[in-house]
């Protein structure tokens, strides 16, 4: 049994989540998945330790002072930064109509590829009758050979999870793979 993380109180409540500067890579997973991803790279420990909703982090002294939802990752493991969020939130590691944009969060909806000519190339447009494009910053979003590597790592995540458990640990919760 390895621990990659420790959360209080053992069950989180739902809503958005707040990623700790150091850990973007995670925030932009997430939101892939649909979870609503709040990151800054200029949060303040100060501001962390306040907000309503879970707060994910490698900072053990912010994990201490916090008294609400909180994650301490205690992993540099990528896949197991997001294989704790999974558990934790009890989601599925899966792109589909949940997902957010990965850059700022924004819901993506579907549109005809001829609405992207000109902002992607044209090849994606001749393969993709449809794209998904973020109401917010506006990026288009396809399937193309990157998606093949998003669903391994999706698929790793999946596999650790289930062979993984949270553990009450007295006032946290142990987060375990095997």
């Amino acid at each position: 049994m390895r621990v990659i993380g420790l959360v209080k109180p053992c069950r989180v409540s739902a809503g958005v989540v707040y990623v700790d500067s150091m850990l973007g890579w995670l925030s932009r997973w997430l939101r892939m998945i649909g979870v609503k991803a709040v990151y800054s790279g200029s949060f303040s420990d100060e501001e962390l330790a306040t907000v309503d909703g879970l707060v994910v982090t490698r900072d053990r002294g912010l994990y201490s002072r916090r008294t609400g939802d909180t994650l301490l990752l205690l992993t540099d493991n990528h896949l197991h930064w997001l294989t704790a969020m999974v558990m934790v939130l009890n989601v599925k590691p899966t792109i589909g109509d949940n997902s957010l944009c990965p850059i700022c969060g924004g819901r993506l909806i579907k549109v005809n590829s001829m609405e992207a000519v000109g902002k992607v190339p044209m090849n994606v447009v001749r393969r993709n009758p449809t794209l998904l494009k973020c109401e917010s910053c506006g990026r288009y979003y396809w399937v193309g050979s990157h998606h093949r590597g998003i669903e391994r790592t999706l698929n790793i995540v999946k596999e650790l999870a289930s062979n993984g458990g949270i553990e009450q640990s007295g006032p946290e919760c142990l987060i375990y793979i095997q």
